[in-house]
């Protein structure tokens, strides 16, 4: 990017302590913003021009690394920190009063600002493609990038409290959000199961992202309600239609119980993805186990597997691999039995259950721990970028703060990449 003002760190004493001013300047380097640039001047078309574009831009970008949870603290920053104004690009401005005074400004007002990010928000088709070029970034310059993906949902609270029954409050008021209750189970001090629920009026972020490098790689923000695996699969179908090579660069696809549906598994087997997903009890006939076709063979819903023998004695099968060939898991017995016997078991019995990676073996668990890195995405997201108190309403505002939190999100690995470091990328600071 060409259009940001460029300082010398090094050279001039006042600069000697800059780190996250070069923080900043390495990530607006990295963001080819020329086109949302262009698009912003034209939507501001004959209109005031107090203040330009990238110098706005460029402050709101700031806003994101340096942790400032609403425009009035970024504006407070920017009056105060001259430093930060030069590299932003702004100039004071100096206005004639009515009674002949001359009033310097060094910093836009808070209306000024407020037009500016509505009209950001017009500007949702460049943001996406800036995301989608960063993307593309990462799986041209880094090893194994998209072979693990992983999905989650990260519920997301309104600004607001409720829905707007004012129909002229206008941008002060929430028309878009609604309400969701999720419940989970979790392990309590002792072993057992707790179900938690949480109840939240706001909007959930749909995410799918590379495992190894905590990285995004396609996300959707929706109102709180919309389902997460209904999400995944729209989301899958687009890959499918706008980037095929990411679904033939995935081979495992990681998700939690909210994911667990034939749809999706369907989707991905299609592609040759191994599903890595959590399991949910769906059988409703009450009974424990389901006997295999007409075999000795019976498992239980999460993958178990048992042979029965005649006076009813059931022994444990150990997983021996998958048959490609036959799209069938492989069992038999524990070498003490002394038995070599092998049994396969179709797929097809059931894709919830018999996945090309079987459940109960070492690499599905050392998979799926994996997928506890989209958590950790979610948690940068609330800690380091302040979501979890922000001041947006809206679900268009609300998809382009969050569109602007991945781009920094992904200039700083970006900047991290091109000085040959490919460790934490995800990190906010160095």
């Amino acid at each position: 990017m060409n259009i940001i003002t460029q300082m010398s760190l090094f050279e001039e004493s006042e600069f000697e302590f800059l780190g996250d001013l070069e923080r900043l300047q390495s990530v607006l380097a990295e963001l080819n913003d020329e086109k949302l640039i262009q698009a912003l001047y034209k939507i501001r078309g004959k209109g005031r021009n107090d203040w330009p574009c990238e110098a706005m831009w460029n402050s709101f970008v700031a806003s994101f690394l340096f942790e400032h949870p609403s425009v009035q603290a970024l504006l407070r920053e920017l009056k105060r920190n001259k430093q930060l104004r030069k590299l932003c690009g702004f100039e004071p401005k100096t206005v004639k009063q009515p009674d002949g005074s001359i009033k310097i400004y060094v910093a836009p007002s808070a209306s000024a600002y407020t037009n500016f990010l509505q009209n950001l928000m017009e500007c949702q088709d460049e943001l996406d493609e800036m995301f989608e070029e960063m993307v593309q970034y990462m799986y041209e310059h880094l090893e194994h990038f998209g072979e693990i993906l992983m999905t989650d949902g990260k519920a997301i609270d309104s600004f607001g409290t409720k829905i707007s029954e004012n129909k002229k409050s206008g941008r002060r008021g929430e028309h878009d959000a609604d309400w969701c209750r999720k419940q989970y189970t979790c392990s309590g001090k002792n072993g057992e199961s707790i179900v938690k629920t949480k109840k939240w009026f706001g909007f959930r972020l749909h995410l799918i992202a590379d495992a190894t490098y905590e990285l995004p790689v396609a996300f959707e923000v929706t109102k709180a309600s919309a389902g997460e695996q209904t999400i995944a699969k729209n989301m899958v179908k687009d890959m499918e239609k706008e980037h095929p090579e990411y679904l033939e660069e995935c081979g495992y696809f990681l998700g939690d119980k909210g994911y667990d549906g034939s749809g999706l598994i369907e989707m991905l087997r299609k592609h040759d993805i191994a599903p890595i997903i959590d399991i949910r009890n769906c059988w409703k006939d009450g009974e424990e186990t389901h006997q295999y076709r007409n075999t000795n063979l019976i498992y239980n819903y999460k993958g178990e597997v048992w042979y029965v023998e005649e006076d009813g004695t059931q022994t444990a099968l150990i997983y021996k691999g998958y048959d490609k060939s036959t799209d069938s898991l492989r069992y038999g017995f524990k070498p003490q039995k002394d038995d070599k016997r092998i049994f396969r078991i179709k797929c097809e019995e059931d894709i919830r259950i018999f996945t090309p990676v079987a459940r109960g073996s070492h690499k599905w668990k050392r998979l799926y721990k994996k997928r506890t890195g989209v958590e950790r995405i979610n948690g940068r997201i609330d800690r380091d970028y302040k979501f979890e108190k922000h001041t947006v309403r809206g679900l268009e505002k609300m998809t382009m703060f969050i569109s602007v939190t991945f781009l920094v999100y992904m200039g700083m690995a970006k900047a991290r990449i091109q000085m040959g470091k490919t460790e934490h990328l995800c990190k906010l600071y160095a």
